[in-house]
C-alpha cells in the first residue's frame, strides 16, 4: 500500500510539473501588445480619453513565429510610435496600421534609419505554413503584403507572398477571399469595451467624408529589384487627392505623370504596392491626425 501512495504521488508530481512546463511555454507563446491611442471624437470635438481607447491585442508566436519576433522587434523600436491609422479606397473592410506617418503637416512614409522594415517571410498556408491558419475577420489582425503586377489577383500571387513588413491590416468584418493566404498573427478581445470603443471611433472616421482627408501616395523612378528596403529604388510621393484630380495641374493619365514626372505603375514581375493608390487619414486636429498610435508597448 506504501508503496502505491509513493508511486502515486510521484505520479502527480511528474503531472503538475508538465502542467507547469506546458503553461509556461503557452505563456511564452502568447505575448502582448499595448498600443495607448490618440483618437479624436470629431462628432463632440474632443479627443477620448486614453484608458477608454486603450488596444490591447494578444500576438501567437506558437502560429507565426518569424511575424511576431519581427512585430515585437519594431515595437521594441519604436516603430509604430505616432503610425497612423489609415483606410486604403479599395479595401472597404479593413483598416491599415504602421508604414505612414503625419508629421509636420505632410503625409510620410513610416521608415528604419531612412529604409523600410526588411521583408518577412510569408507564415500561411498556402505559403507552406500550418498552424498559423486563423481567419481574416473582426478582432484578427494580420501583416499585409503585396503581389506581382503578373497576377489577376492574390491567390495565385505565389512569387509576392514573402513581401510583408510591418503594416498591421486589422479587418473590420470578415474577408474570406484572405485566409490561408496572409498571415494572421494577432488577435483582439472584441469584447474589451476598450478595443470595441477604439475600434467603432476609427471606423466612425473613416464612414464620414467630413472626417478624414484623401491623399494620393504614388512613387517615381526605376525599380530596382536589388534595393527592397529602400522602396526598390523608387521615391514616395504624398499629394492631396485634390490636387490629384486638378483639371489643369493633375495627374495626367495619358501621359501617366505628375507635376512632370512620370508616375510608377507596375509590369510583370514588379510589385504593385508601389503603384498610386487613395488613402484616407483623419483629418488633422492641432495639427496631428485623428487616429494614430501614440505608443506600443510590449507587455
Amino acid at each position: 500500500m506504501k508503496k502505491f501512495f509513493r508511486l502515486a504521488v510521484n505520479f502527480m508530481a511528474v503531472a503538475l510539473m508538465a502542467v507547469a512546463t506546458f503553461s509556461l511555454a503557452a505563456c511564452e507563446d502568447i505575448k502582448k501588445v499595448e498600443l495607448k491611442l490618440s483618437i479624436y471624437n470629431y462628432s463632440d470635438s474632443t479627443f477620448y480619453a486614453e484608458d477608454d481607447v486603450k488596444f490591447t491585442v494578444e500576438l501567437y508566436r506558437h502560429l507565426a513565429p518569424k511575424t511576431v519576433d519581427k512585430v515585437l522587434e519594431h515595437v521594441k523600436a519604436g516603430y509604430y510610435d505616432n503610425a497612423i491609422f489609415y483606410k486604403e479606397t479599395g479595401y472597404s473592410s479593413q483598416i491599415m496600421m504602421g508604414d505612414l506617418k503625419f508629421e509636420d503637416g505632410e503625409l510620410k512614409q513610416n521608415l528604419i534609419n531612412g529604409k523600410l522594415p526588411s521583408e518577412i517571410y510569408g507564415e500561411f498556408e498556402h505559403n507552406g505554413t500550418t498552424g498559423s491558419n486563423l481567419v481574416s475577420e473582426k478582432g484578427s489582425i494580420g501583416i499585409w503584403r503585396s503581389y506581382y503586377a503578373s497576377d489577376d489577383s492574390y491567390k495565385t500571387s505565389s512569387a509576392a507572398r514573402d513581401s510583408g513588413r510591418a503594416t498591421w491590416y486589422i479587418p473590420t468584418s470578415s474577408i474570406s477571399g484572405y485566409n490561408d493566404y496572409f498571415c494572421i498573427f494577432a488577435q483582439y478581445d472584441t469584447e474589451d469595451t476598450a478595443n470595441s470603443t477604439a475600434i467603432s471611433a476609427i471606423s466612425d472616421i473613416f464612414s464620414n467624408s467630413d472626417y478624414y482627408t484623401e491623399y494620393v501616395i504614388y512613387y517615381t523612378g526605376e525599380y530596382d529589384v536589388d534595393k527592397p528596403d529602400e522602396n526598390h529604388g523608387l521615391t514616395f510621393h504624398a499629394v492631396l487627392k485634390e490636387d490629384w484630380d486638378d483639371a489643369d495641374t493633375g495627374y495626367d493619365a495619358d501621359a501617366k505623370t505628375y507635376n512632370g514626372e512620370t508616375v510608377f505603375e507596375a509590369e510583370g514581375d514588379v510589385l504593385v504596392c508601389y503603384n498610386y493608390k487613395t488613402v484616407r487619414i483623419p483629418k488633422p486636429v492641432n495639427g496631428e491626425t485623428g487616429a494614430k498610435v501614440k505608443t506600443a508597448t510590449a507587455k
